[in-house]
């Protein structure tokens, strides 16, 4: 069975508001709507949603303070903060805050479609709490551990000489410390033969890479 994802839009425009609305259920997304922060939270109280698309700049209560909020009341609840006036310093506050992502104004139709399917296939990853736990998505984000991942499920099976030899790694000490990352974080495996494999958390792993790449 396929669940409809479940998006509140929070924006004090009501064109705006709207407009976002119906292109999101055309998207097919169930989506709900406030005017104000405050109204917002009251309905993520009452309900679950799996992203709040919200202004940041609005009466009552702003952005920042619905994102805090929401990461208080729902934590994997995944926030994308609208603003026009994007700067490195507050995408960065927003990030520490637990923003997924932001939008600068004025946005295209599909910078808003490519940002939430983007949200939706990383919380594909919390699907699986033993990756979550284990922090594999800053660890998977080192291009070598990425690679590697990548290679071996193109490859299904590879020894240690073939991995260093097909990502052109020099240093086979730095490369059998990436290894070693990945078996801990439970991606990867050896057989009797020492040769590396997916895991079946690898293998759910790179599924989730897929959709964030085709997304991105």
């Amino acid at each position: 069975m396929i669940f409809m994802k479940n998006i509140l839009i929070i924006e004090d425009d009501s064109k705006m508001r709207e407009g976002l609305a119906e292109l999101l259920k055309e998207e097919g997304y169930h989506v709900e709507s406030a005017e104000d922060g405050k109204k917002g939270i009251d309905k993520l109280i009452d309900k679950v949603f799996d992203v709040v698309l919200t202004d940041l700049i609005m009466p009552v209560m702003g952005g920042m303070d619905v994102l805090r909020e929401t990461k208080r009341i729902r934590p994997a609840t995944h926030v994308i903060l609208i603003t026009a006036y994007a700067t490195v310093e507050n995408a960065v506050e927003a990030m520490k805050s637990g923003a997924s992502d932001y939008i600068t104004k004025p946005f295209k139709i599909d910078e808003v479609q490519t940002k939430i399917r983007k949200v939706l296939a990383e919380a594909d990853f919390e699907k699986y709490p033993e990756i979550i736990d284990s922090d594999i998505i800053k660890a998977i984000s080192n291009p070598i551990r990425k690679d590697t991942v990548k290679l071996l499920d193109k490859a299904g099976k590879l020894k240690f000489t073939e991995i260093k030899n097909i990502l052109k790694i020099d240093d086979a000490t730095k490369l059998s410390f990436h290894l070693r990352v990945l078996r801990e974080h439970n991606v990867i495996k050896q057989d009797s033969d020492r040769v590396y494999m997916l895991t079946r958390a690898g293998k759910d792993l790179i599924e989730s890479l897929k959709k964030i790449d085709k997304a991105a």
